[in-house]
């Protein structure tokens, strides 16, 4: 009986990992494709603001 439980509680834990790994790789795709529409550019745009902000040429609040 104890072997019944150890068998099914290896293939819970096996196919558990297998869900838990196929997880991580849809994260890791979706990651990868959020870095591919991230540009350098609009952060140059962002430190312009900030410093133009910090020199009191910014919209006012």
């Amino acid at each position: 009986m104890p072997t019944i439980f150890d068998l099914l509680y290896r293939e819970y834990c096996r196919a558990r990992l297998a869900e838990m790994r196929k997880q991580l790789l849809i994260a890791a795709e979706r990651s990868e494709a959020h870095d591919a529409n991230y540009h350098p550019a609009d952060q140059g745009d962002d430190e312009r603001t900030d410093a133009q902000r910090k020199a009191g040429r910014g919209a006012p609040n």
